[in-house]
C-alpha cells in the first residue's frame, strides 16, 4: 500500500510540474522581453498568437479540474497525514492554478482584441487586468510555496522511514 500511496503523490506532483510548464511558457511568450518582438524584427518574425494563448489557458483550466477529481477520488488512500496535507494542498494549488491561467487569457484577450482593433486603446482598463494576474500569479506562488513544503515533508518521510 505504501508504494501505490508514493506512486499516487508523485503521478500528482509530476503533473502538477507539467501544468506550471504551460502556464509558465505561455507567460513568457507574452511578457518576455525578445529582441524579435522589436521593430523591425516584428515585421519578420511571427508575434505572439493571443487566440493560441487563450485556448491553451483554457485547456490548463480544464485539466486543473480532472487533476481536482483524481485527487479527490482517490484521496481516502493516502495512508498519512503527510500525504494527506500534500494532497489537500494541491487542491488549493490547482485552484490558483487556474484562476491564474484565466487571467493570462484575460490579458490574451484584451491584446487580441487591440489587434483586431474592435477595441480602443485603455491604459486604466489594462492595468486593472495585469493588477488583477499579478494578483493571481502572487496567490499562486503562495500555494505554491505550501505544495513545496508538504512535497519535502513526504519525501523527508520517505529518506527516513
Amino acid at each position: 500500500m505504501e508504494q501505490s500511496e508514493n506512486k499516487l503523490t508523485s503521478v500528482v506532483f509530476e503533473n502538477l510540474k507539467e501544468l506550471i510548464k504551460g502556464k509558465n511558457a505561455a507567460h513568457e511568450s507574452m511578457f518576455k522581453f525578445h529582441w524579435k518582438k522589436l521593430w523591425p524584427f516584428n515585421l519578420i518574425w511571427p508575434q505572439v498568437d493571443y487566440l493560441r494563448i487563450q485556448r491553451f489557458m483554457e485547456n490548463i483550466g480544464e485539466e486543473c479540474q480532472k487533476q481536482k477529481e483524481f485527487i479527490k477520488k482517490n484521496k481516502s488512500k493516502a495512508t498519512n497525514e503527510t500525504e494527506t496535507n500534500f494532497l489537500n494542498a494541491t487542491l488549493s494549488y490547482l485552484d490558483a492554478l487556474k484562476n491564474s491561467c484565466e487571467k493570462l487569457s484575460a490579458v490574451a484577450d484584451f491584446k487580441q482584441k487591440l489587434l483586431e482593433k474592435t477595441i480602443k486603446r485603455d491604459v486604466f482598463a489594462f492595468n486593472k487586468i495585469l493588477k488583477e494576474y499579478e494578483q493571481a500569479q502572487t496567490d499562486l506562488v503562495r500555494a505554491g510555496a505550501f505544495v513545496r513544503i508538504h512535497w519535502g515533508e513526504l519525501k523527508m518521510q520517505e529518506s527516513n522511514g
